[in-house]
């Protein structure tokens, strides 16, 4: 005859693969909000006098919002830089003072300071996002780089500055289901020497996003919960149908 211990051990180790599957979904779903929130405001950030060089411009969309990367993978720190938003999409470019009017009706301009751009590097994108429709560089002038965001309509965004290597990431807001206006081509692994690329509307983890910055790839399933939950209720299973066969055996 079995001794019934066994019964418990079954049931505590079902117990704790369960707990495992929920804590594991919950830090999951935490770090889905882990990237701030949006803010309608005029952001400013990095380091007075830290000197970058723009190797990399990319944007695609994300479910919630279109983002935007500007790349300088031999910076240690963040230059300084400065975000304003404005009502048209028209731009004036820096030293010539000639005015460019964007794609959009609205538009954010981006000045970063001691910094300089990479021959090669993109200068005029025209994704046609649902928010963000064009990207352009409007001043490389005594290293004072401009660009100017044409924008659908006026959107709150949020700004992360990403590390290893250092990029600045701007977040505009949209519709949480928008997806692309147009098709646009599967993207390709930046580099000093390759143009900005775009991607159509696609699920992305939050923390991926956040530690890499690029597009992100097809969101895979969560396998691990669901696995964790699966094995967890065989054990409770099991555990319950051994201690009722050994009380139907000892009566």
């Amino acid at each position: 005859m079995f001794s019934i211990p066994g019964a418990h051990i079954r049931l505590t180790l079902g117990a704790l693969a369960l707990t495992a599957g929920a804590i594991t979904m919950t830090a999951a779903n935490a770090s889905a909000e882990s990237l701030g929130a949006f803010t309608c405001t005029d952001r400013a950030g990095g380091v007075a006098g830290a000197a970058a060089t723009v190797y990399d411009v990319r944007v695609a969309h994300h479910d919630g919002y279109d983002r935007l990367v500007i790349g300088f993978p031999t910076a240690n720190t963040m230059p300084q830089y400065q975000l304003t938003q404005q009502a048209t999409a028209h731009f004036v470019r820096d030293a010539s003072g000639q005015s460019v009017v964007l794609s959009g009706s609205s538009g954010i301009r981006l000045v970063i300071r001691n910094a300089d751009i990479v021959s090669g590097a993109p200068s005029d994108l025209k994704p046609n996002l649902p928010a963000i429709r064009e990207v352009a560089q409007i001043g490389n002038f005594e290293r004072v780089v401009s660009y100017g965001v044409g924008l659908a309509t006026p959107a709150c965004f949020r700004v992360l500055e990403l590390t290893s290597p250092t990029r600045l990431v701007i977040d505009v807001q949209t519709p949480a289901d928008a997806t692309a206006a147009t098709s646009s081509t599967p993207s390709a692994a930046p580099s000093a020497s390759t143009t900005a690329s775009t991607v159509a509307s696609q699920p992305a983890a939050a923390a991926d996003l956040a530690a890499t910055g690029h597009p992100a790839q097809p969101a895979q399933a969560p396998t691990f919960p669901i696995v964790a939950l699966i094995l967890g209720l065989l054990a409770v299973t099991g555990g319950l149908s051994i201690a009722a066969l050994r009380r139907f055996a000892r009566k």
